[in-house]
């Protein structure tokens, strides 16, 4: 055996130690968390792939979104625009070629009610990614040209148009342009249960657009800086009352520029003074619901301190981090440890919700890194799934616990059933869930302890070998939780030799039976009052009842 000296010897204590933290807070599973990506169709990146059957088409979308929720993402915010061409029936911007095929055809099938409807099959929120100014280039627009029914806005608007940089822009100083916006998402909003709507290059390209004439014409002794800020910040404001107006529940966010002003010693393009962008605003006007800053960079280009800066300027609602995988594969050549330090970095920020990754294909696809990313977000990041963490700015109010909450036990086998929680406020019940464990008091903050997560029925079935105990909770629409709801009764198992009658609240509870056990229950007089095979029987009269199980009679006062 080498000897070692002492400082050696506390050297490597010390890096024992730090690596002891540093694995569990990569392996902490939060209960609460944000886990989005973008799901991209411009140019088909992440789908459809220049594929265009129909049903080639929803296989591609099941498959994504089923490999999404083996990695227990739960939100996906879907691209339904891109450069002036969109993915519902509209009569306002032409359909998606990048779907039809064809940009001389109309919509052929629901694309975005199908990847609602699965979505929220897998439990995901589906969020609607939209970009207003960006339209594309001239010979982009021109594959529209053929459309009969709806042309591009080029073609029918060219007065609202700009050309910058080799691509044209809607001017955000018009007011027609914000009426026009207004129009096409109105269509959107109305007819499509999005759980969100997630602005993209709410903006302007650069400090050189040519809006000399909407300036001269509506900026109004402001400064061209400020004017241009408040164009944004007033199409904004109008979306967000839109929204509201017309689904209150449904979330307004935005993925802006990942700096919002400049942050000292880091020298990146700054959303408020390059692009007019002022995102902050937007939150402290109470005119957004979140925020997904694109911060996609490591440290040397100051990711914590932009974090942190975006956390001061947030006015407490939420914000998700977007993270940049892709560039694992790119030039950058970014190892899968930079990606998952952002992550620890995230969950260790006051003030965050979680993480939004760009894009679907560099969290599930097949290059190596890829591989390697997914591989150690599904064991040591993502194992359990989580909760999305509630929008509390507005007040947080507890949905009612359900109640009779009931276990019946057959060898390993637990069936839970519980009585659908009572609404209050009439605020629906989004779903339950089912926590486990060996303690007597279960730990409802551990999500280990969830065995059944967001369960839409009544009821659950759930296999081991231990002795448990078992709560039941209601989450509301919004995702708040309600007080854990005990099983007062005791276990039934199935297996048990002799029946066991209990009374409590109006109702006998008979356990210790196997299933379809005849039950006969008798008043004091001798009036038979229930005779079948029920375990659990409600009667009306308080009093002394007696109850035949078997071959065995019980005496029970209500």
């Amino acid at each position: 055996m080498i000897a070692m000296k002492k400082s050696e010897r506390s050297k490597i204590l010390i890096l024992a130690l730090f690596l002891s933290i540093f694995v569990s807070i990569a392996q902490a599973q939060p209960k609460r968390e944000i886990r989005a990506v973008w799901l991209t169709t411009n140019s088909g990146l992440d789908w459809p792939k220049s594929v265009y059957d129909e049903t080639k088409q929803k296989e591609s979308m099941i498959d994504i979104l089923d490999k999404l929720q083996a990695l227990n993402i739960n939100t996906v915010v879907f691209q339904a625009q891109v450069k002036g061409d969109v993915l519902w029936d509209s009569k306002i911007q032409p359909f998606m070629r990048v779907v039809s095929g064809d940009g001389s055809k109309a919509m052929t099938w629901d694309v975005c009610r199908f990847v609602i409807d699965e979505c929220h099959k897998r439990n995901m929120e589906c969020h609607a990614w939209i970009v207003p100014y960006r339209i594309g280039t001239a010979s982009e627009a021109s594959k529209y040209d053929k459309n009969s029914v709806v042309k591009h806005v080029t073609k029918v608007h060219p007065e609202m148009c700009v050309l910058y940089s080799n691509a044209y822009y809607l001017d955000p100083g018009l007011p027609e342009v914000r009426s026009y916006l207004l129009d096409l998402y109105r269509e959107l909003v109305t007819n499509y249960d999005f759980d969100g709507m997630n602005f993209d290059y709410t903006r302007y390209p650069g400090s050189d657009f040519g809006d000399a004439e909407s300036y001269s014409k509506y900026g109004n002794g402001m400064s061209k800086a400020d004017w241009r800020r408040e164009n944004i910040n007033t199409f904004v404001a109008e979306f967000y009352d839109m929204v509201k107006s017309i689904k209150p529940y449904m979330k307004v966010g935005a993925a802006p520029i990942g700096t919002y002003k400049n942050v000292s010693g880091y020298g990146n393009m700054t959303a408020y003074g390059n692009v007019y962008q002022d995102a902050a605003e937007w939150m402290r006007r109470g005119k957004h619901d979140l925020l997904i800053p694109q911060m996609y960079w490591n440290e040397k280009y100051g990711f914590s301190p932009n974090m942190t800066t975006w956390v001061d300027n947030c006015d407490g609602r939420q914000l998700v981090v977007g993270l940049a995988p892709y560039k694992m594969d790119d030039s950058n050549n970014w190892d899968v440890s930079v990606v998952t330090d952002q992550v620890d970095k995230t969950r260790a920020k006051v003030g965050m919700s979680g993480n939004c990754y760009f894009r679907a294909d560099h969290i599930i696809g097949t290059t190596t890194k890829v591989k390697a990313l997914n591989k150690e977000l599904a064991e040591n990041y993502y194992a359990y799934p989580a909760h999305i963490v509630p929008m509390d700015y507005n007040g947080v109010t507890k949905p009612n616990a359900p109640e009779n909450v009931n276990v019946e036990k057959d060898g390993t086998t637990y069936r839970v059933s519980w009585d659908a929680a009572e609404l209050k406020d009439n605020v629906p019940v989004r779903y339950y869930c089912v926590y486990a464990s060996t303690n007597e008091e279960v730990d409802i903050d551990d999500i280990k302890n969830c065995v059944g997560f967001a369960v839409k029925d009544t009821q659950f079935t759930y296999s081991s070998d231990k002795v448990l105990n078992f709560v039941v909770t209601a989450f509301d629409i919004n995702y708040y939780e309600s007080d854990p709801a005990k099983n007062t009764s005791g276990i039934n198992d199935a297996n048990a030799e002799c029946a066991k009658v209990i009374a409590n609240d109006r109702s006998i509870y008979v356990h210790g039976v196997k299933e379809g056990t005849k039950v006969s229950v008798y008043s004091a007089n001798g009036a038979q009052m229930y005779d079948g095979t029920d375990t659990q029987i409600s009667i009306n009269s308080p009093g002394l009842y007696i109850v035949k199980v078997m071959d065995e009679v019980f005496k029970v006062v209500l």
